[in-house]
């Protein structure tokens, strides 16, 4: 756990460090034309000759910003492809780590049906999956002085997956025939926790016949949705590996 919020403090600082010296080395070239390298070298002197000798200030920042982004990339590749897929049992937990590493998600329970009430969706050659997810606030995970503050949930994204690599999304017309039987008894996956907390949230995907090895996909989506491909060790990066919970032991 400490290692996985390790890498999520890491990669947000290495994105925010990274692109604001990029920023600053665009400022600086902007500058440099702007103002004129002549002047520049002139009010700076002899001390400063080897900064504009050669190719020239603005040619040498833009190079630093190359190395820089050259330098993010090889970090960010190497730790999605030093990545492992894991594949948790009924029960186990997948965490997410936004900076703390609070909330944890497993399969609490499965049912399957053909036909769910209130919905006039059928699966005639197939089968409606219910997928109870269970969200808890692990209190091992917070400090001493933290208090019994709710937390909200950040939005997550769920999908099954077989073992052929098919993805399923939620089958919309039974997920709210489900909600609106249960009424208040249904309870989102962003309903806020205190520490110690949990509840079970059923989630209902239509699965075709022949469909095995089904397990679920929970992934937390940024905004905008390209940040989390950059991101070095966030699941969602270019190429990076994934946490799934089997339905199956």
């Amino acid at each position: 756990m400490a290692a996985k919020q390790l890498i999520a403090v890491f990669g947000a600082l290495a994105f925010l460090g990274t692109f604001a010296a990029l920023a600053a080395t665009l400022a600086a070239a902007v500058a440099a034309k702007v103002i004129g390298e002549e002047r520049l070298s002139r009010w700076t002197a002899a001390s400063s000759h080897w900064i504009f000798s050669g190719w020239g200030l603005a040619r040498k920042l833009a190079l630093v910003g190359l190395v820089l982004l050259a330098g993010y990339g090889i970090v960010l590749l190497t730790a999605s492809a030093t990545s492992h897929e894991w594949s948790l049992a009924p029960g186990e937990e997948k965490y997410f780590c936004e900076i703390d590493c609070h909330l944890a998600y497993s399969v609490a329970g499965v049912e399957q049906m053909k036909t769910i009430a209130g919905a006039s969706q059928q699966v005639a050659s197939g089968t409606l999956y219910i997928v109870n997810v269970r969200t808890r606030f692990d209190e091992h995970t917070i400090s001493a002085n933290r208090g019994n503050g709710p937390l909200t949930p950040s939005p997550r994204e769920v999908k099954l997956v077989d073992d052929q690599g098919r993805e399923y999304a939620l089958a919309s017309e039974a997920q709210t025939a489900i909600e609106s039987s249960l009424g208040s008894r249904w309870t989102p996956m962003t309903q806020p926790l205190r520490p110690g907390e949990s509840y079970q949230t059923p989630l209902v995907f239509s699965i075709p016949a022949g469909a095995s090895g089904l397990k679920l996909l929970i992934t937390s989506p940024t905004e905008p949705s390209w940040l989390g491909r950059v991101l070095i060790g966030d699941e969602g990066s270019i190429l990076h590996k994934k946490v799934y919970l089997r339905l199956a032991s």
